[in-house]
C-alpha cells in the first residue's frame, strides 16, 4: 500500500466523526432523549427480579418505539410544510435527523451489553448504564461549551446544567427504589 493510500484512509475517521458532530448538533435533542430514555427505563427497571436479555429487549422497544415515533413525525411534518409526498428521500433526511437518538441511547446501551458479558450483576450492570445515561448528557454539554470556545467559567455554568439533569435521571432511581 502505498504512503498516499495510507493517508487518504487514516482521513477518513475524523470526517465521519465530523459528519456525527454536524448530524448531532443539527438536533441535539435526539441525542438528549436517547440518553434519557434509556436512562428512565433503568431507573424504573427493578433489576433484582429482571435479567439482563429482558432489560436489554425493553431498551431496545423502547429506543425503537421512540426513534419510529420520531421519525414518522419528522416526515409527517415536512410532509405537511412542504407539501411533499412520501418518498425515499424524504425518509433518508429524516433518518439522518433522527440518528442523534440511536447516539445518545448507544452508550448507555453499549455499556449494559459490556456488563453483561462480563458477568456483573444486574442491578450493578443497570446502575453503571444508567449513571453512563447521565453522563452522556454530561458529555454533550462538555462538547458544547468547548465548541462555543468561551472561559471556564461559562463551560462551568453550561456543564453544570447537563449535571443536573444527569442527576435528576439518577434521583428517578432512588424515589421509585
Amino acid at each position: 500500500m502505498s504512503a498516499q493510500a495510507s493517508t487518504a484512509g487514516d482521513d477518513r475517521l475524523p470526517r465521519f466523526a465530523g459528519r456525527l458532530l454536524a448530524i448531532t448538533a443539527a438536533n441535539a435533542a435526539g441525542a438528549v432523549y436517547g440518553a434519557i430514555m434509556v436512562g428512565v427505563l433503568l431507573a424504573a427497571e427493578d433489576a433484582r427480579h429482571v435479567g439482563y436479555a429482558a432489560t436489554i429487549e425493553a431498551a431496545t422497544i423502547v429506543i425503537l418505539l421512540y426513534l419510529l415515533t420520531n421519525l414518522y413525525s419528522h416526515t409527517l411534518g415536512a410532509r405537511l410544510q412542504r407539501r411533499e409526498p412520501l418518498n425515499q428521500s424524504l425518509l433518508w433526511r429524516s433518518c439522518l435527523h433522527e440518528l442523534p437518538i440511536v447516539e445518545g441511547a448507544l452508550v448507555p446501551f453499549l455499556v449494559l451489553l459490556l456488563t453483561w458479558a462480563a458477568g456483573v450483576t444486574v442491578a450493578t450492570g443497570v446502575t453503571a448504564a444508567l449513571w453512563t445515561a447521565a453522563g452522556t448528557i454530561v458529555v454533550l454539554e462538555v462538547v458544547a461549551g468547548w465548541r462555543a470556545r468561551r472561559g471556564p467559567r461559562d463551560l462551568c455554568v453550561q456543564v453544570a446544567a447537563g449535571v443536573v439533569i444527569g442527576l435528576v435521571l439518577v434521583g428517578l432511581k432512588l424515589v421509585l427504589h
